[in-house]
């Protein structure tokens, strides 16, 4: 009897969840970020550097603050990365609600408000704590990355109170620093482009069949070809042996194997 395996259902249409935050776990930290975000920051800093004008109304500033956060604390440093998250991981699509910016759009919405966002993302470190959290994705608050002396159950003196937001201030410069070393080495080596494009025909489903079948068909007239070289060569070697004395070889060696390498590739481009 076959085995029976789950039905995979890619072809088939779904209904999408009534809310971009069905997306992730009720306890997921973006979730968290969001909340946090959303009610107990003070964006008005970042907000009142805006103008009206002309064009494209410009993305909120709350979701671009939550995007950067979320990726800075996922240990997701490159405005590249960030962007190809806010289409492809659902903790990330929840946050843009389905309207990804482009990175160009992450990466100057940085620099634009690095000061307002290093002083934003400390305050988020410091409730993080004190709300009793051990860590805020893969930042930890319980003393693994930044240390921490002090107890838990007893009142920060004010000394000690400076020194943990120096603390935290110098993680989120850290992230910051990250960041903008990411986005300059990838600016370097991209220019204008995201580094991740595909070719053309990989959207077009005929297209694509028939990059792959060429690929097939090319990968085999290989492996044709380097069969029929070994066999000369095996044949050659037997002719020497006989020429400097040796006896025919009674047994028939394998034929080459004619079929591709399974590690066998192909460049599409």
């Amino acid at each position: 009897m076959s085995k029976e395996f789950r039905p995979w259902k890619i072809d088939e249409a779904q209904l999408l969840p009534p809310s971009v935050q069905d997306y992730v776990p009720r306890d997921h930290v973006s979730r968290l970020i969001v909340s946090l975000v959303r009610e107990s920051l003070d964006l008005s800093a970042i907000i009142g550097s805006y103008r009206s004008g002309l064009g494209q109304p410009p993305f909120d500033p709350r979701m671009l603050t939550a995007l950067l956060l979320h990726g800075y604390a996922s240990g997701i440093y490159s405005s590249r990365r960030i962007a190809r998250a806010a289409v492809e991981r659902a903790d990330f699509m929840m946050i843009v609600a389905g309207d990804a910016p482009d990175f160009r759009t992450i990466s100057e919405f940085r620099r634009r408000h690095l000061k307002a966002l290093a002083d934003l993302f400390v305050q988020v470190l410091k409730l993080a704590e004190k709300a009793g959290l051990v860590k805020l994705g893969h930042v930890a608050l319980d003393g693994t990355k930044i240390k921490a002396n002090a107890s838990k159950h007893k009142a920060m003196s004010y000394d000690r109170m400076k020194k943990r937001e120096a603390e935290l201030a110098a993680e989120v410069d850290r992230w910051l620093k990250a960041a903008e070393a990411a986005d300059a080495q990838e600016d370097k080596l991209y220019g204008d482009k995201r580094g991740d494009e595909m070719p053309d025909w990989v959207a077009d489903k005929q297209k694509r069949l028939e990059k792959i079948r060429e690929a097939k068909a090319a990968l085999e007239a290989e492996a044709k070809a380097a069969a029929e070289a070994e066999r000369k060569a095996r044949a050659e070697a037997e002719e020497r042996r006989i020429a400097e004395g040796g006896k025919k070889n009674g047994k028939r060696s394998a034929p080459p194997n004619t079929e591709p390498d399974g590690k066998a590739q192909r460049n599409f481009s």
